[in-house]
């Protein structure tokens, strides 16, 4: 890429960045020492032209880091979005192993997580496989599971999103993939209204999974297929607790 090419794109990003944030975007030159080079104190750093010197860039201008839906509202919002993208969404208080018993009954074999709640699968009749540190089950044993149920960290009602972040009772992100049959439980006190009241929740170093509805997929023909790299059917069970 030559520099007349690489200072037009640079440009192209600036005067977009501006536009959306309703003010002058501030370019900065980030410098790195080494720590043998590194000033005696901090009168010796410059940061003219660095982060520092510009409080807020256009970026960060206007960007929103809370929502403004609260309480049902809140809830209702999660459950349009998620219909949207053809999740299957229902309501339970206090202990949902009735709901849970429901929704996977056909099947003969399910697979948690270590940590979820034994007793909400205490209503089911079928076989229960728990996958473990240490005793993880194999692909083939998972493709035979009719159906995986695990809770979620956080639903992101804005985008119709739940994420699992594969603690104890998220599970590794495996066990979320293979089943065709995915009874996910999603809390109301871990719904957050916008993306970045999500993030603000996880952990970055943890293994997170952003799910929005049932896998799916289109062809040039945008002919939606639903299962191709993921469960076919999600089932959300929203929580008051």
């Amino acid at each position: 890429m030559t520099d007349t090419a690489r200072e037009e794109i640079l440009a192209r990003i600036n005067e977009a960045l501006g536009r959306r944030g309703g003010g002058e975007y501030v370019s900065s030159t980030v410098r790195t020492t080494s720590a043998s080079a590194a000033p005696a104190n901090a009168d010796d750093v410059d940061t003219t032209d660095g982060p520092a010197a510009t409080e807020a860039t256009a970026a960060d201008s206007g960007y929103h880091h809370e929502g403004a839906h609260t309480g049902e509202d809140l809830v209702d919002l999660l459950i349009d979005r998620l219909v949207d993208y053809k999740a299957n969404v229902h309501r339970a208080s206090g202990d949902p192993g009735e709901t849970i018993a429901e929704l996977i009954g056909d099947h003969s074999s399910v697979v948690v997580p270590r940590g979820l709640d034994e007793t909400w699968l205490a209503g089911f009749s079928g076989d229960v496989r728990v996958d473990s540190p240490g005793e993880e089950l194999s692909v083939d044993e998972l493709d035979a599971q009719g159906a995986v149920v695990t809770a979620s960290a956080v639903a992101i009602a804005q985008t119709g999103t739940i994420v699992l972040d594969g603690s104890s009772t998220s599970g590794r992100r495996a066990i979320t993939l293979v089943p065709d049959h995915h009874v996910c439980i999603v809390r109301t006190g871990d719904i957050v209204d916008i993306v970045p009241e999500g993030i603000a929740r996880l952990d970055a170093h943890a293994p997170l999974t952003f799910i929005s509805g049932p896998s799916a997929t289109s062809d040039i023909e945008l002919s939606r297929v639903e299962g191709v790299h993921g469960p076919r059917t999600l089932d959300v069970i929203i929580l008051e607790a």
